[in-house]
């Protein structure tokens, strides 16, 4: 086969992938347990294939790394596939990428070498892989963050104490900043510049429509690295000159606690600068507070949400002046409002997804990770146009979409990064274990919760001590599968580790005994379920929102299609705090009013009712004198009783009352009519029914009935007499008890459902 034949073999192989996927996913979305239950022989066939498929599965991962030389995993069970599955994604990584360089090769992309120019060729060495946000194993690559001026602090004994030595564009004096306040209850420093942003009005020109200024050619034009200090300050000239920039960061948090500051990204209209934010000398950057926090030099950023908190926690960075394209993308309604979709919209322009979740710590930086970071500020300030323009155009009279924007941004410029604080008793706060148990569907008993507890927080104190993301320490399932099994020897703690990081792997003594005692100390512990998230009393009750004229309470504050409800600062009675519940839920989920009673809804469908009168106790008539027998006349209605009620002769039949004529002393109308009439088709069902009941009853004659075996094969059913019962020799076979069903271990996280 030449190369001009590869395509339709691919199209033949991704034919074939793409209807084995469709198989699989049709198989995952079956409810298997349930079949598994009503059929013994469905069991052992699901349970034959699986362990074909699993065979199969680890002859070809040995066989995939015979040249290697390195060990395949044998996959024994489904659990195997879990403790295993970082070596099954190196084996399948290793066969993809061999796939690729001889496709390559084959293709004619790469020149393959003659066995003589092989001998002569120098060996080259294989560039590595760069890492990914994913290798959760030992660090690669050094920590920057042990070479730092400052060391990093990840315990919470102190207030974190803005870095700020100097402060530029200053309304406020620094060290009036510098003193703790009460905030919100608690003690704390506030944002340096808060009164600076209260304060700054936007350029006259975010007010003003003007055809979008176009970008450079990214192909034709270079940006520079900035890792020198004399490298800053000479960018600093050259951003002092402009009325508007463009900035992004590039962040790492999981060889990192808290989180590091890997790279900032700026732009101007003609120019891009990279800088390096890993370098020990990293607080100097401070000096860029003074474009920074300049308010006539306009500040585009993207979802600042967390840049804001990164640049004041890591660089002592703040942002007065900033306009932010997502809350602007989110007042015009856009579908979608990330970045990828912003330049997609209006520049036509894909970042390359490989470089998504990188390791922002490389060093030297590759060309492919730099062009990425690159790009997300060079096309920004083209982007805004537009949006500045559509915003402008789609404002009214009552209602400024500017200035909808601004307050927003002005709103996350006022963010103040606090030091995460561990919660032990309930679990609140960033990384607590509530709303981890809250989203997973296992149930745990007192020891196994108590269990869950002492190793959720023994994985974090390790991880701030070591200064590493807490997966680092061991991820999630981990910590759920060590809450399930409650190891108390060392042999089955490290089965359930498996595989281990080295972490864990120092101090898995130490983690023993706090699982011993917290499971002794959680025999007369509480439920989960009974540990209730504590009200936050620290913050105000409820607070304005800026957008609506409406009241959120604090306590209910989430987020609605991807945007913060806004929370400031006023209280308000606790009565009115359930109507101001309701309120937020309806202007974020705009829906139909819903009747709360029965006559709402009967008024919605249009049906008319007459109101019910309340019965009244009628006087008790006065009794007739007593005539002789004789003369005593009467008619039929007058034995009746009320009009309303049907008429139970006693000393009559219901036939004869059914073919009863009316006679002249009878008070004869359309409705006693009626009411006989209805009676006879009653009388006509019951009889049909008791002869229905009797021919059921009736023994089958089976001399009578046709033969089964001489049956002709010609006879169809338009032949057999209309519901004539034929006799089937399979019924009491199918009515047979199913085989007992395979008895299947509990797993956390897991749970059977039953489809009709």
């Amino acid at each position: 086969m030449d190369s001009t034949q590869l395509k339709a073999v691919q199209d033949k192989l991704t034919a074939a992938l793409v209807q084995v996927s469709r198989n699989v996913n049709q198989l995952a979305s079956e409810d298997l347990n349930f079949h598994r239950a009503s059929s013994g022989d469905f069991t052992e066939s699901i349970d034959e294939q699986s362990e074909r498929i699993l065979a199969l599965t680890s002859k070809v991962l040995q066989i995939a790394v015979g040249e290697t030389g390195k060990s395949a995993p044998t996959l024994e069970d489904e659990d195997s596939i879990e403790d295993n599955w970082r070596d099954v994604v190196d084996v399948i990584d290793s066969i993809l990428e061999r796939a690729d360089a001889c496709l390559d090769e084959f293709t004619g992309v790469i020149k393959k070498l003659s066995p003589s120019e092989e001998e002569q060729a120098p060996l080259v060495k294989k560039a590595p892989k760069f890492p990914t946000i994913y290798d959760y194993g030992p660090s690669k690559i050094p920590k920057p963050q042990l070479l730092f001026d400052r060391k990093v602090d990840n315990s919470t004994a102190e207030l974190f104490r803005p870095l700020l030595k100097v402060k530029p564009n200053a309304i406020t004096p620094l060290e009036d900043c510098l003193k703790t306040q009460d905030i919100d209850g608690k003690e704390g420093y506030p944002t340096p510049y808060e009164s600076e942003i209260r304060a700054s009005k936007y350029p006259k020109s975010v007010y003003e429509q003007s055809p979008p200024i176009d970008y450079l050619p990214f192909e034709s034009t270079t940006a520079t690295f900035v890792d020198t200090l004399d490298g800053v300050k000479e960018m600093l000239k050259e951003l002092k000159q402009v009325k508007e920039i463009a900035i992004d960061l590039e962040h790492h948090d999981v060889h990192s606690y808290a989180g590091l500051v890997s790279l900032m990204q700026i732009s101007t209209r003609e120019k891009d600068w990279v800088v390096d934010t890993l370098k020990p000398w990293r607080e100097e950057l401070q000096i860029l507070n003074e474009v920074f926090t300049d308010p006539k030099i306009l500040k585009v950023l993207h979802g600042s949400f967390m840049d804001i908190i990164w640049l004041q926690r890591d660089l002592g960075l703040y942002v007065v002046g900033m306009f932010d394209t997502f809350h602007a993308a989110n007042a015009l309604g856009y579908p979608k409002r990330s970045l990828k979709f912003l330049l997609q919209k209006f520049v036509n322009f894909e970042a390359d997804k490989r470089y998504q979740m990188a390791d922002w710590r490389i060093r030297p930086l590759p060309s492919g990770m730099f062009d990425y970071a690159r790009s997300d500020t060079h096309y920004l300030l083209f982007v805004y146009d537009h949006l500045r323009n559509e915003l402008i155009q789609a404002s009214t009279p009552d209602g400024n979409l500017i200035d909808q924007v601004n307050e927003r941004s002005q709103n996350a410029a006022l963010q103040r990064y606090e030091r995460p604080v561990y919660d032990e008793a309930h679990g609140q706060g960033q990384g607590g274990w509530y709303d981890m148990l809250c989203r997973n569907s296992g149930i745990l008993s007192k020891e196994q919760f108590a269990v869950f507890k002492a190793a959720h927080k023994w994985r974090d104190e390790v991880a701030r001590a070591e200064d590493e993301g807490v997966q680092c320490v061991f991820p999630k399932h981990v910590l759920f599968r060590l809450a399930q099994t409650m190891p108390l020897d060392m042999g089955v703690l490290l089965r359930t580790l498996s595989p281990m990081t080295p972490i864990t792997k120092a101090r898995a003594d130490d983690l023993l005994d706090v699982i011993k005692e917290a499971k002794i100390a959680g025999a007369d512990g509480p439920e989960w379920r009974d540990v209730a998230p504590p009200l936050k009393t620290s913050k105000p009750l409820v607070t304005e929102s800026k957008d609506e004229d409406f009241l959120i309470p604090e306590r209910f504050k989430t987020t609605f299609f991807g945007e913060p409800l806004h929370m400031p600062s006023k209280q308000i009675s606790p009565e009115h705090a359930l109507a101001a519940l309701k309120e937020a839920h309806r202007l974020a989920f705009p829906s139909p009013p819903v009747p709360t009673t029965v006559k709402e809804v009967r008024e919605n469908l249009g049906i008319k009712t007459t109101p019910a009168t309340p019965p009244t106790e009628q006087p008790a008539p006065a009794l007739a004198p007593v005539e002789p027998e004789e003369k005593k006349v009467f008619t039929v209605k007058e034995l009746g009783g009320p009009r309303k009620r049907k008429v139970t002769p006693v000393d009559q039949p219901t036939e004869d009352l059914l073919t009863l004529e009316p006679s002249d002393d009878d008070i004869y109308d359309e409705e006693t009519e009626a009411k006989r009439r209805k009676m006879l088709r009653k009388e006509k069902k019951k009889a049909k029914k008791a002869a229905k009941v009797q021919a059921e009853s009736t023994p089958f004659d089976y001399g009578a009935a046709d033969s089964v075996l001489n049956s002709s094969s010609a006879q169809t059913s338009e032949a057999l007499p209309k519901k004539k019962k034929t006799f089937d020799p399979y019924k009491k076979a199918l009515e047979a008890p199913s085989g007992v069903r395979k008895l299947k271990r509990d797993e956390s996280g897991k749970s059977l459902t039953f489809r009709k």
